[in-house]
């Protein structure tokens, strides 16, 4: 099963929004005779190009898999079909997987063949992998990740805004690399008239891909001549307010081929919900937030982070006029404030990284 976690993530940042699947076929006498993972949305699953590489060997053999097969025609035929006609004896898979196509339909389809189906092996780390998968398959909405670089004093920039550079330059690769596993980054326009980011993923080595670039900018004042982020090749998004923005910038980004969404308000601020929402209509299963700390506050009061990577750099601004990483949100009471779980923590170079999830009891 590990190393059907090891194949299935090669797959990450090509699959969506399908998910991550390593398979590895054992003969009878458990000697590997194949392997494989889901390499891109649309194509072959991993469960099909393992047993493809097994051949006649498969028979009377066992079948690993970090999930549950379908057992449903999407892109491709039901994986469970290919399973019984390969003559395998055995499956054995991580975890059942939630989408309702599928929800144990594939695990009865091959008992009712019988084919022995065991489950719930390394299931906390199969759920783990698969987190953006199972999150957006159920709720219908991207898996948020906010990314914030911080002193030890939790300032995230100056009084001025100014944040570069924070942490070291292995973080910012680290950065990278995390960008490119996910459908979309997300900033504000305030972010952007600031640091005027390009938001890409460069000065790594074999980039698979260039996420979307989707911006808040609720009276939609960027121009779009003006700023790196609108330059490349990849799509660029603007979220802006359905009653409430600049109609001279906006048709001049839909000139230039940038998607516009116009959503509601709350109060003075875009309904982030229903961003996110909108965004989960049109297949976005996953977003890596690199905003300010308002953002980052919003997202986790309201309940629509999933996950921070927070990069602390191993110094001190000692300035209480500096951003914080998060504020613009009082709370008095110490047991009712939003707490965190920590997931794992690394040093890269001299700065920590801390990957961390909204603390839910029941967990």
């Amino acid at each position: 099963m590990a190393r059907c976690l090891a194949l299935a993530e090669l797959g990450a940042g090509s699959v969506s929004p399908n998910p991550l699947v390593g398979a590895v076929v054992l003969d009878a006498q458990g000697r590997k005779v194949g392997e494989g993972y889901h390499q891109r949305a649309g194509e072959a699953h991993a469960e099909v190009i393992a047993l493809d590489q097994a051949g006649d060997k498969a028979k009377g053999g066992t079948l690993y898999i970090n999930l549950e097969p379908c057992n449903h025609y999407g892109r491709t035929p039901p994986c469970t079909q290919k399973i019984i006609e390969s003559g395998i004896q055995r499956v054995v898979c991580g975890t059942l997987d939630p989408n309702p196509l599928v929800a144990g339909a594939g695990r009865d389809m091959l008992q009712n063949s019988r084919i022995s189906v065991r489950y719930g092996f390394l299931e906390k780390e199969c759920k783990r992998l698969n987190e953006v998968f199972f999150h957006y398959i159920t709720t219908k909405m991207p898996f948020v990740t906010v990314k914030l670089g911080l002193t030890l004093d939790g300032k995230i920039a100056n009084r001025h805004g100014e944040s570069r550079w924070l942490t070291g330059s292995f973080s910012r690769q680290y950065v990278h690399h995390l960008r490119q596993n996910y459908d979309a980054i997300l900033t504000t326009a305030e972010t952007v008239m600031i640091d005027n980011p390009q938001l890409s993923v460069r000065d790594i080595p074999n980039i698979r891909k260039q996420p979307i670039k989707i911006i808040l900018d609720r009276q939609f004042r960027l121009n779009v001549d003006r700023y790196e982020v609108f330059k490349g090749d990849s799509p660029v998004w603007v979220i802006t307010s359905k009653t409430n923005h600049n109609q001279h910038h906006a048709q001049k980004a839909r000139e230039q081929g940038i998607k516009v969404l116009e959503i509601e308000e709350t109060g003075n601020a875009l309904n982030l919900k229903s961003a996110l929402n909108q965004l989960g209509e049109q297949e976005i299963t996953s977003i890596f937030v690199e905003a300010g700390g308002r953002l980052a506050t919003s997202l986790l009061t309201e309940g629509l982070a999933n996950k921070f990577y927070l990069f602390y750099a191993p110094k001190t601004l000692r300035d209480s006029m500096a951003k914080s990483a998060f504020g613009h949100s009082f709370q008095l009471d110490l047991p009712d404030a939003p707490q965190l779980e920590v997931i794992q923590t690394r040093q890269i170079d001299q700065d920590w990284v801390m990957e961390a999830q909204p603390y839910r009891k029941g967990r």
